[in-house]
């Protein structure tokens, strides 16, 4: 654990406070919903869902936040911006006081994204994810154009994953034809309150770094930092191989099937048999990858499909709890009633 010798900045979204240094303020969880083949979207161009089952998933998230004193984003996809519009909408029926992350994969459906919050007066809860090096000259001009103040600043550098190649993208600029450092992109379009995301990538090629830079983010520039770690699980080729897909049959599967031998053993002393076994493999690293983050001093983590939230809240609430025990002795201590050092011991 560390402490920072930068004066850290502490970001206020209703009154959930994202920053500072390790052990004073909970790490914020964020919520991925309407992903990709989310069950509850019925139709991703309209953004028609199941609104029951979408309001469920939030309550379970409020529930053990509540519960646990660790806080929540939620983080909101979509490919289309009448499905933007729909998605806003429906988490603002259900909640007016959650800050909320934006984020596509499409620069027009984001874009429409920031005008519309502005427009209907939500541009103080909305996080633009992200300012990257391939951001548009048009998005640019959108986010410049609306009230939204908060934003993820991507440290992604392809040519140089090093955590002098992130900080090169975030300060000097020079990827994807990009001139201008991402911070200064973030400040001329009128950002705030920037929140650095290290940029997780894949196991070999730069995962290590993307931790190490959660380090230089804070003691560089004094920002709330963090990511969205479980990528790198997600693109770990053996694990995926390891767990299986409807195609891709797992290790395990394809080594001992029709040989009546280990994995039937083990199936039949798990509850969750075979399927759980394969299941247990991918959670644990998909969980682990954040804690190592954690104890880092990273301030905000993208967990990824809401579903996720029981296993991560609960080892993020250990975490928190260990990383204040260990900054006391340093002359660090907590600056919020809702820790869960209060609620869990």
């Amino acid at each position: 654990m560390f402490k920072f010798e930068k004066e850290q900045s502490v970001w206020d979204f209703n009154g959930t406070k994202i920053g500072g240094q390790p052990g004073e303020y909970p790490t914020v969880l964020a919520a991925s919903i309407f992903y990709n083949k989310h069950e509850v979207v019925l139709d991703d161009k309209t953004g028609k869902i199941d609104k029951e089952k979408a309001e469920a998933l939030w309550n379970r998230c409020q529930v053990l936040s509540d519960t646990t004193g660790i806080p929540h984003f939620i983080q909101i996809l979509a490919e289309y911006p009448e499905a933007f519009e729909k998605y806003i909408s429906w988490f603002d029926s259900i909640d007016n006081k959650t800050a909320f992350l934006m984020d596509s994969s499409v620069p027009k459906a984001l874009a429409h994204a920031c005008k519309y919050v502005t427009d209907i007066g939500l541009a103080h809860r909305a996080i633009y994810n992200s300012i990257n090096g391939s951001i548009t000259p048009e998005s640019i001009e959108a986010l410049k154009n609306s009230d939204v103040d908060a934003a993820i600043v991507l440290a992604f550098n392809p040519a140089d994953p090093s955590v002098a190649g992130r900080e090169k993208v975030l300060v000097e600029g020079g990827v994807a034809g990009q001139v201008k450092g991402m911070l200064q992109i973030a400040e001329e379009c009128g950002i705030k309150r920037p929140i650095l995301d290290t940029a997780a990538t894949p196991l070999g090629l730069g995962s290590g770094s993307a931790y190490r830079e959660i380090l230089a983010c804070k003691a560089i520039h004094g920002y709330p930092t963090g990511g969205a770690y479980h990528n790198m699980t997600v693109a770990w080729t053996w694990l995926r191989r390891w767990k299986g897909t409807s195609k891709t049959p797992s290790l395990l599967a394809a080594g001992y099937a029709g040989k009546d031998a280990l994995l039937q053993q083990m199936s039949h002393h798990y509850l969750g048999g075979i399927e759980g076994i394969k299941q247990a493999a991918w959670s644990a690293p998909d969980i682990g990858c954040n804690m190592i983050a954690s104890t880092l001093g990273a301030d905000l983590i993208m967990y990824g499909p809401i579903e996720n939230v029981e296993a991560m809240i609960t080892a993020q609430a250990y975490t928190d709890i260990a990383v204040l025990e260990a900054m006391r002795p340093l002359g660090i201590d907590v600056k919020a009633d809702n820790h869960p050092i209060f609620k869990l011991i």
